[in-house]
């Protein structure tokens, strides 16, 4: 038999929801709330009757029991008393809905109101400056320095956002219903979120914006948790789209979409990002900026562009530290601090990753060479050098990886990437000096990168169809579906720490009597020609060796196993890694060839080879620079390979002038001109490759006189003049101020 409707539930049943009787906070017994029952708030409570009535009922002969039940309540003002009625589920979305509308009509109230005139910026060294203070929580700005309107509200707005984060795929938004949904929007408006991020500025100029108030004042509450020495938020989110929009590496080593959620969570969230991490990405990130100004230009005859300790000289003269010096200094004293405890390993390794990265290219060599080594050797531990089955087969006491397990596909890829691009950094900045490398390529057993939307995607290929580090054929063979210009550039790293640890430990393996460093014919060259000798003094020729005969084969077989669709950077948009790839295969040639050249003797087949190379990487520069692209965009590791191509020519130049070829001085002289101007352009904005142009000037002035230090009267080929604006759209790219200057 159906039970009875009672008249209350029939009085309301046109009405989906019935207003409840809920207590207010604390307005339950003491006796409810330590036994966590449900209490009714009568004084006595119903429950507490209850458990008075059954404690007497079963209490043992003799037991002396209060007559009434104890229940005892906080003491509350009349108005307290008031039983709280909650609202219909249905009127509280709607006046949720009225208050969205409200406050959307309040922001586009503010933006018809009054903007100063934004200034035109044709380049970042124009000269004009903008203002840090103000950036950084806690800092207090002078009367005169505003946050730049770029940062507020303006530049991230909520509908931007949607288009660019993936705020709504946090755990909150997964599951339930489209009201829980819409409520779980809306308790984001009462705590920081992505609305924290993307549309409040801390600081606003009063004279030309509406200040909209908070009651809740969020913000402060935002700005108490955040960390002091980052940037506000809104300055750090324009740093981090900077270095997602425009760093070679960046959507390799993180997945994009994952990070910017954890960006907008709360920052005492544990899945927040490692602090030292964000302080390397702003050092970053401000390269691609013009917000913050290019950095100082070392100059002077106190300053030498080899000194290895290049702060030297800003010491000496009393140049303070810029905002992502400042930042890389903070996010190594973050580093220091992480290894002491072990939190957040692997964002550690990946924040010294990009740290050296930023040293390298800011010409802190000594720095630079440091981290890169402590970047390879933190892996070790974390073990992203290996991969299983490829453990030790002894028993050690500690495991195979401090690192837990990856619970996504995502995730696992993650850490291979992140390991790949600290290899290839320190491959690359390796080949510079004549020091030992950090790691052996033989304690290397990892898995190849997979393709970059495979990786995006979280797409699972099984090792079976995927390559190894230690294939047989792995660096001439390219399987169609598992190769992109970052693995063939990763593969190129392997050439170039192959021809590397060639000539560091010829010498040593020539004397111990390695038999793959012996000479096995004298045919050529004549021994008066021969560069080296062994032990006994007698002419030995390194080329004629079987090591360097495997070698010199393996670097030509590779530069011609490129996939015919992957061998122009620049067919339909320049491609960094596979540009970077390409130059490094030439690298490779010029590196084993170069000691061994004799300029100007016949038949020398190692000069052939390196001024082929030297060429083949001038025209890549002629391709790219055909476009519009940005060539600070290209990373760091081509402003070295062009240097060493440009000491390439100046040894051709010096011959040309012995043999008196007006001729081949005026060909040689502009090519070597186009890739010392090429280097000084890019020099503006990145330390390293002015640091490099001004080595090759100076290279190029003692030997071959002070009539080439100027402009070359030929130019084969004349670097065109981009035009900023209009490369905004191009399919080839965008110039530095694709990101634009904030009005001041």
């Amino acid at each position: 038999m159906p039970k009875a409707s009672s008249s209350a539930t029939r009085a309301s049943g046109e009405q989906p929801f019935q207003a409840a009787h809920v207590l207010r906070r604390n307005q339950a017994c003491h006796q409810c709330r330590r036994r966590k029952l449900k209490c009714d708030a009568k004084r006595p409570c119903s429950t507490c009757v209850r458990s008075h009535s059954y404690a007497v009922a079963h209490a043992p002969p003799g037991a002396e029991l209060p007559p009434n039940p104890h229940c005892t309540f906080d003491e509350v003002s009349e108005d307290d008393e008031a039983p709280e009625i909650v609202d219909n589920p249905k009127a509280r979305f709607e006046r949720l809905e009225n208050r969205i509308n409200e406050l959307e009509s309040l922001l586009r109230e503010k933006d018809k109101g009054p903007t100063p005139q934004s200034s035109t910026a044709s380049h970042r060294t124009n000269g004009a400056t903008h203002a840090i203070d103000g950036l950084v929580p806690g800092t207090q700005p002078n009367n005169t320095t505003h946050l730049p309107r770029g940062y507020g509200s303006e530049s991230y707005n909520s509908a931007q956002m949607v288009a660019i984060d993936p705020a709504l795929s946090l755990p909150e938004f997964q599951s339930g219903s489209p009201l829980d949904n819409l409520a779980g929007v809306a308790s984001l408006m009462g705590a920081p979120g992505p609305s924290r991020i993307t549309n409040g500025s801390p600081t606003t100029e009063p004279s030309t914006t509406t200040q909209v108030d908070s009651p809740d004042h969020d913000l402060d509450i935002m700005y108490s948790s955040w960390p002091r020495d980052l940037p506000n938020p809104n300055f750090l989110r324009h740093l981090v789209d900077a270095f997602f929009s425009y760093h070679p590496d960046a959507t390799r080593m993180f997945h994009q979409p994952t990070f910017l959620s954890t960006l907008l969570l709360h920052p005492t969230h544990p899945r927040f990002p490692f602090i030292g991490l964000l302080h390397a990405i702003c050092a970053v990130g401000s390269m691609y900026t013009a917000a913050v100004p290019s950095p100082a230009i070392p100059s002077g005859p106190e300053f030498s562009p080899y000194d290895v300790f290049s702060d030297r000289w800003r010491v000496r003269n009393g140049i303070i530290d810029s905002f992502p010096e400042v930042q890389a200094k903070f996010s190594k004293a973050a580093i220091d601090a992480s290894m002491q405890d072990g939190g957040k390993l692997f964002q550690t390794v990946q924040a010294v990753i990009l740290l050296a990265w930023w040293y390298w290219a800011n010409a802190k060599w000594s720095d630079a060479y440091l981290l890169t080594s402590h970047a390879l050797r933190y892996a070790v531990p974390c073990g992203l050098n290996v991969c299983p089955p490829f453990h030790t087969i002894a028993e050690p006491v500690r495991p195979p990886s401090l690192l837990p397990p990856a619970s996504t596909v995502v995730e696992d890829e993650m850490r291979r990437n992140t390991f790949w691009i600290g290899y290839a950094i320190e491959r690359c900045h390796g080949t510079a000096n004549g020091w030992a490398m950090t790691l052996d390529d033989q304690d290397v057993s990892q898995l190849l990168p997979l393709r970059r939307d495979q990786f995006e995607q979280g797409i699972l290929v099984l090792p079976q169809e995927r390559q190894w580090s230690h294939d047989k054929d792995m660096l001439i063979k390219h399987p169609e579906d598992q190769v992109d210009g970052f693995i063939l550039f990763v593969k190129a790293t392997m050439i170039l720490s192959r021809v590397k640890n060639f000539n560091m430990r010829f010498r040593s393996k020539h004397h111990s009597g390695d038999p793959s460093a012996q000479v096995i014919n004298n045919l050529f060259p004549p021994p008066h020609a021969c560069k080296y000798s062994d032990s006994d003094g007698e002419p030995m020729d390194p080329r004629q060796t079987a090591a360097f005969l495997e070698l010199d084969q393996l670097v030509t077989a590779f530069r011609s196993s490129f996939p015919v669709h992957l061998r122009n950077p620049a067919k339909e948009q320049v491609d960094a890694h596979l540009f970077s790839a390409i130059t490094a295969a030439h690298l490779a040639d010029i590196l084993l060839h170069e000691s061994h050249a004799v300029i100007g003797r016949k038949n020398c087949v190692s000069s052939c080879r390196i001024l082929n190379a030297a060429r083949a990487m001038l025209d890549l520069l002629y391709q790219v620079n055909s476009t519009s692209y940005d060539l600070t965009f290209l990373s760091v590791f081509p402003v070295m390979c062009w240097f060493m191509a440009g000491r390439v020519f100046v040894r051709f130049l010096l011959a040309a002038i012995n043999q008196n070829s007006e001729e081949q001085c005026l060909t040689i002289w502009a090519e070597v001109d186009y890739i010392r101007t090429a280097m000084f352009r890019v020099g503006a904005h990145v330390p390293l490759a002015h640091r490099y142009g001004s080595m090759l000037h100076d290279l190029l002035v003692q030997s071959c006189g002070d009539r080439y230090a100027g402009p070359a009267p030929m130019m084969t080929q004349s670097i065109p003049d981009v035009d900023i604006v209009a490369s905004q759209n191009n399919v080839y790219g965008a110039s530095l101020q694709a990101i634009p200057t904030p009005p001041s």
